[in-house]
């Protein structure tokens, strides 16, 4: 069984608040510190001399490759290189350059895809309403959070989600049974984690345009099998926008103080 870590990093970026004291070095050296013993392919997407300079001078990939295909495009791209390569028992972790990990996180993913076909370590904010920030349109429809089933590990409690970013671990067999579904990444023209992932994990449909312009994909993909999507709770790894922060983060993550200009003194 090989443990892939699938990386990309970017000197552009949609527009967002990112935690401060935290810069995409910092996040990627806490990776590879933390899988420390996983194979590590990087694909370097529209970044300038500075950022590639840093990467051949202070980090060892298996492999480094640059392209300019956008947040989508090089997402498909990583998909097709471990396509080449996958066995079904083999492990990949797609992860953004904006996250941070803590210890034990990959041993976690894999306790986490013993249960679900996808695996995620973030514990979105979004997912329960009380939380403080603008809530998923799942977790909107409950009093306290989107509808989950819990799942108790040897050393983790797991639960069912609906969506997550594009930070997700799977085994090689579901990369390739579902690499239909992801293929649509070739030519995105933006992210779109949330209808994919309300697509693979057959989620209840809304009477919203959002969900109403997934028809066609739900239909395409009707036969294929419902996936299920796993999140560690508490969270081993956390996103680095401001704005989803939540209460204890800070400590939890050992994050320098942050300043909330935004937010009421």
């Amino acid at each position: 069984m090989r443990k892939i870590v699938l990386f990309r990093i970017s000197s552009k970026g949609y527009p967002k608040v990112k935690v401060g004291g935290i810069n995409k070095f910092d996040s990627l050296k806490n990776l590879t510190a933390t899988f420390k013993d996983w194979e590590f392919i990087c694909v370097a997407d529209n970044c300038d001399e500075a950022l590639i300079t840093h990467l051949k001078s202070n980090h060892h990939f298996d492999q480094l490759l640059e392209t300019k295909l956008g947040n989508p495009g090089s997402f498909w791209k990583l998909y097709e290189m471990a396509l080449n390569t996958a066995k079904d028992d083999d492990i990949f972790y797609f992860i953004e350059d904006d996250y941070i990990h803590l210890p034990g996180a990959p041993e976690a993913l894999e306790e986490g895809l013993r249960y679900f076909d996808y695996v995620t370590l973030y514990d979105h904010p979004d997912k329960y309403k009380l939380s403080g920030v603008p809530a998923n349109p799942y977790a909107k429809r409950n009093k306290f959070s989107e509808s989950t089933e819990v799942v108790e590990g040897p050393t983790h409690w797991w639960r069912t989600t609906n969506s997550t970013t594009m930070t997700f671990a799977v085994s090689g067999k579901t990369l390739k049974e579902d690499a239909d579904i992801w293929s649509i990444t070739k030519t995105a023209k933006k992210d779109f984690d949330f209808d994919n992932f309300c697509v693979i994990t057959k989620q209840a449909m809304m009477a919203k345009s959002r969900h109403i312009k997934q028809i066609p994909r739900r239909l395409q993909f009707w036969s294929k099998p419902r996936r299920y999507l796993g999140i560690s709770i508490p969270g081993l790894a956390l996103h680095l926008e401001q704005a989803y922060l939540k209460d204890g983060d800070e400590v939890r993550f050992s994050l320098p103080p942050q300043i909330y200009p935004n937010k009421a003194k």
